[in-house]
């Protein structure tokens, strides 16, 4: 975690004496990164990946959703180079498209785990009391439930839209967030720097989200960053059930249309799964990697 001796101290800036600002490992962690052959070559693979659904507009050769009966379940080819499904839609434009969607949500899903997560256990943490009795009891309630069986619960419920799916998703991945921020709170709510902002007057707010919580970001980012293809495939695993939105298509509805086509039309289901295997790995190993690196630095 960041350098607590060097937060900016009351004490010190009464004195006279320049106060220290926090200074997170960012470029030590940075270096430990590089030495992980497979995690620089999996940020690599990711990236081309982001590129490459950031530009799907420019590099799908069709539309994702034009359908043609005369090219109904070709083969790769020249014109279609990832063949086509059962109908006629270019598979490659599809899993660009595809691509963009299952990202938007896990980013976006990721988000909403942060947020919440993060406001929950900083209340838990430096709270106390029966204010973290409480709050802890929900989260160890939710994590014991599977969040893809409570998805398929709540979602029928609220509605399947995209939006409703990325706050269903995001809002049953808070737990190990909030935990890992309590435990944080819990450590860092006695420290000096603390005491000292608290015996200057600052209020209760002040210190949870102006001194202790900058603190925690590398935390919240590594924590985050781990939830991500986590929300991907449940996203995914969703769609193939046939929860949530179904245009435009990600890539676990792709998966889901091609299923039945698999001794037709092998194609129109490795190729987007090969995308999805490739973006969950890729984005857990340059997790898993940036978590060693920050923790190597604490």
């Amino acid at each position: 975690m960041a350098d607590i001796s060097r937060v900016a101290d009351p004490l010190a800036m009464s004195k006279g004496e320049e106060p220290m600002q926090t200074v997170p490992h960012w470029r030590e962690a940075w270096v430990h990164f590089r030495h992980s052959r497979i995690a620089v070559l999996a940020l690599g693979v990711l990236l081309l990946l982001g590129f490459a659904a950031l530009l799907a507009p420019w590099l799908a050769p069709y539309s994702p959703t034009e359908v043609s009966v005369m090219d109904v379940l070709q083969s790769p080819n020249a014109l279609h180079w990832w063949g086509t499904d059962d109908l006629g839609r270019d598979v490659y434009s599809g899993a660009l498209y595809g691509l963009r969607i299952s990202m938007a949500v896990g980013l976006m899903a990721g988000l909403v785990a942060a947020i919440l997560g993060t406001i929950i256990g900083a209340l838990a943490g430096f709270l106390g009391g029966w204010v973290d009795a409480l709050l802890m009891r929900i989260t160890d309630f939710i994590l014991t439930i599977p969040v893809l069986f409570l998805a398929l619960v709540l979602i029928p419920v609220f509605g399947s839209s995209r939006l409703i799916v990325i706050f269903v998703i995001g809002g049953l991945a808070w737990p190990s967030i909030a935990r890992l921020v309590r435990a944080e709170f819990l450590k860092l709510r006695s420290e000096a720097f603390v005491e000292a902002a608290r015996g200057y007057g600052a209020r209760r707010f002040k210190l949870i989200f102006s001194e202790i919580l900058p603190n925690t970001f590398d935390l919240v980012l590594v924590s985050t960053a781990l939830q991500v293809p986590a929300a991907i495939l449940i996203e995914a695993g969703l769609s193939f059930l046939g929860v949530g939105d179904p245009e435009p298509r990600s890539l676990g509805l792709m998966l889901k249309d091609a299923y039945g086509l698999l001794g037709l039309a092998w194609w129109s289901a490795v190729f987007p799964g090969l995308v999805l295997s490739a973006l969950a790995i890729s984005l857990n190993l340059v997790a898993d990697a940036f978590n060693d690196a920050v923790r190597g630095h604490e």
